[in-house]
């Protein structure tokens, strides 16, 4: 689906096919993009070949591509609804216009749309001030994903402290493989603005660098939490195997002092069952009490024994 908004002293909606037509400066929103849609877009904007390749394959890997008349960016938004997605938004910018394209609906780009007057001052500015405008909102919604992971990294460890379980370990791996996931992006489009906040590409002008420049201050600590969090899960995971360790530990320790305390009375059942006529206290009436007193008041005593020397 394309949408195309333009500035012609207010802001207007237009076709596609009236692109060649317009003065002003323009955005075009794609969603989903067919083959189509991309062979319009290559005919109406000169797109070489390659750039409408790069705009209908998905999962593109993250960069920037500088052409005579427009520059290609590839970056990932990041959606957590059910589950981690990073959906792929491709940016074109050309002298005045800038394209968007991405496989799914967009917050921040469906909100500019319902924002009219914050739409036509961006596109007054200029097709670079629309792209910090964009790439800037996409950057700082890692944040809320980041503290969500940071939440669910501090209930783990409340759980592992009190009660390790097998269930907890499947989330820690979880966790930790969901930020290495984000880490790959990141850190990679962390790089590729750092390029545009120093003024690398010609289509960025000197009016818009500041903007860049606390975008890619936003990379940067979206990044730096990453590595906390990174860090924390692996802590997290050394916690949950030092739990598991201690349970284990209690147990043997248990199974221990009921092996000690059965040993002795093993002994003496086993001596008072052999079959020899003759054994001491055989034809006392009551001694097989005796000797059942006798186990009891031993267990007691090396129970007695265990707790002085603090073994449990």
């Amino acid at each position: 689906m394309l949408e195309v908004f333009h500035l012609d002293k207010e802001l207007k909606k237009a076709k596609i096919g009236d692109v060649p037509k317009l003065a002003g400066p323009f955005w075009i929103d794609s969603m989903a993009m067919t083959k189509e849609e991309a062979a319009i877009l290559g005919d109406t904007l000169s797109l070489h070949p390659l750039t409408v390749e790069d705009l209908l394959h998905a999962k593109t890997r993250i960069k920037a591509e500088q052409y005579p008349d427009y520059m290609l960016f590839v970056f990932y938004a990041i959606s957590w609804n059910k589950v981690l997605d990073l959906i792929e938004l491709d940016f074109l910018i050309g002298k005045n216009f800038i394209l968007t394209n991405h496989p799914m609906r967009l917050k921040s780009t469906d909100d500019l749309k319902e924002n009219k007057e914050r739409l036509a001052e961006l596109l007054k500015k200029g097709p670079d001030f629309m792209f910090h405008h964009i790439l800037d909102l996409e950057v700082d919604n890692y944040l809320p994903v980041l503290e969500r992971i940071d939440d669910e990294i501090e209930e783990i460890e409340e759980t592992v402290t009190k009660k390790p379980e097998p269930r907890i370990l499947t989330t820690i791996l979880g966790l930790k493989r969901t930020i290495v996931f984000i880490k790959r992006t990141a850190f990679t489009q962390r790089d590729k603005i750092s390029f545009i906040a120093k003024g690398q590409y010609p289509i960025i002008s000197a009016k818009a660098l500041p903007y860049f420049r606390d975008v890619y201050d936003h990379t940067i600590r979206v990044s730096d939490m990453i590595d906390n969090y990174r860090e924390a899960v692996g802590n997290t995971f050394d916690v949950y195997m030092s739990a598991v360790s201690n349970s284990m530990n209690e147990v043997m320790k248990v199974l221990s002092i009921i092996a000690t305390i059965a040993l002795p009375l093993t002994v003496i059942s086993g001596i008072f069952g052999t079959n020899f006529n003759n054994l001491p206290g055989q034809a006392a009436y009551w001694g097989f009490w005796v000797m059942i007193l006798f186990m009891v008041l031993l267990s007691l005593g090396m129970i007695l024994y265990f707790r002085r020397k603090k073994w449990f």
